[in-house]
């Protein structure tokens, strides 16, 4: 029972000292609010309008993830300086924490500043296909942020990399150019006319309308094979162009040497029987 005056004098305490700072403390979580609403607002009226001014994709979701942060960040100091916390001290405190706090993070920094670098330079833009045999990975570039790209593979995977991986490591980006040279590689048996095979395929890449004529496509025996005669076709298109052209010639050369009898040959063995038995092939 002894104690029950001073518990009484801590709780109108208290309360006394609670409503005097429920007004301030409302205004607080107004602003807290209103400003986490409005960077959402500010972020897509800003991607809007860099996406109107066509600037780079990569460009846009960078800005974009950096200014959310940065609203965010500030709003939530606004609305503890109405709680009557010395802003000035505060950030002080807050840039000494954020030192230690980059040090222990500085791979983190590193991607940010990766990110900011990729956007600079544009190694690659988002809707590039990239690949990168270190990561065994590849895919279609679908975001740049802060910290990491996403990668969409063929089968509607995602994959995340961190932009300082990107940086450090080899990239191959199959779109960077608008034309690309297609490999074509046809066998044919060593009893064929390599004069007429070589007209047959001279003839295809004629026809097709999708191929370049400048550079014109070369055609020629590139390796004498085990059990045929391997014919090289490179030929040049349009970058959307490149698969549609390799599966049309596939199919194109495989149904005119059927036409013309040019026999595409499988692998042979031949099987000799020391004791002078009969030769097979399998």
């Amino acid at each position: 029972m002894n104690g029950t005056p001073e518990l009484s004098l801590f709780w109108s305490s208290f309360l006394t000292w609670l409503l005097s700072i429920l007004p301030r403390l409302a205004i607080a979580a107004l602003i807290f609010a209103a400003g986490w609403w409005g960077s959402k607002i500010v972020t897509r009226l800003l991607h809007r309008a860099i996406t109107r001014a066509k600037v780079d994709a990569g460009v846009t979701t960078f800005l974009s993830s950096l200014l959310s942060i940065l609203i965010k960040v500030i709003v939530a100091i606004m609305a503890i300086a109405q709680l009557g916390v010395d802003v000035t001290s505060l950030i002080a405190a807050l840039g000494t924490a954020g030192l230690a706090v980059g040090l222990a993070m500085k791979d983190s920094m590193s991607n940010v500043a990766s990110g900011a670098q990729i956007v600079l330079t544009k190694p690659f833009r988002v809707g590039d296909y990239l690949s990168i045999p270190s990561e065994n990975a590849e895919g279609v570039v679908e975001r740049i942020e802060m910290m990491f790209s996403t990668l969409r593979t063929f089968d509607n995977k995602e994959i995340v990399i961190p932009n300082m991986t990107l940086m450090k490591c080899t990239l191959i980006n199959y779109t960077a150019m608008k034309t690309r040279r297609l490999d074509l590689t046809y066998s044919v048996s060593y009893r064929a006319d390599l004069k007429q095979v070589k007209e047959v395929l001279t003839r295809l890449c004629e026809e097709e309308e999708r191929i370049r004529k400048d550079p014109a496509p070369l055609i020629a025996v590139g390796e004498h094979g085990d059990n045929a005669v391997s014919m090289v076709v490179k030929v040049w298109c349009a970058l959307d162009d490149y698969w549609p052209v390799y599966y049309a010639m596939q199919e194109r050369v495989k149904l005119t040497f059927d036409e013309a009898g040019i026999e595409i040959p499988f692998p042979q063995l031949d099987v000799h029987f020391p004791d002078g038995g009969t030769e097979k092939k399998s």
